[in-house]
């Protein structure tokens, strides 16, 4: 079964390759290295890609995530009405939506925490999953600097 967790944020960004690649960019200057793969083609306002921690063999040191951004007010304003209809958490008028999807038997956390803290830099992301919804904000990382 998959765990999705969706970040919220106001980046400015109208194609989701855009933001993809500022998000990388951030990732790659704060950490060990990555292996990825893009996922597409896609519409502009979607990019996709699957992720992992290099190991020091060159391969993933746990199961690869994907991570999807979606970009534009428009193209992600349904996935805002429906978690947060009353505007309770402040997300209208997002432009961004990241999700990261998990599977398998051994996520990989740490590029979880890393990819959330650089969303929370970069964007100030505000989190929510499909179990804790908002909630889940109270276990964020400490946001790299």
């Amino acid at each position: 079964m998959a765990y999705y967790l969706r970040f919220f944020c106001r980046a400015g960004e109208q194609v989701g390759q855009a933001a993809m690649e500022r998000l990388l960019d951030e990732l790659l200057d704060s950490g060990d290295p990555l292996l990825g793969e893009w996922h597409g083609p896609f519409v502009d306002e979607v990019a996709a890609s699957g992720l992992a921690t290099k190991g020091p063999d060159g391969q993933a040191r746990a199961d690869w995530l994907t991570l999807e951004m979606h970009a534009g007010v428009a193209f992600i304003a349904e996935s805002v009405i429906e978690v947060d209809p009353d505007c309770e958490y402040g997300i209208w008028g997002c432009d961004l939506l990241a999700t990261i999807t998990l599977s398998g038997d051994n996520p990989d956390g740490v590029l979880v925490k890393r990819i959330w803290a650089a969303l929370v830099k970069l964007w100030s992301a505000v989190p929510c999953d499909d179990i804790s919804g908002f909630e889940i904000a109270s276990d964020a990382p400490e946001v790299i600097s």
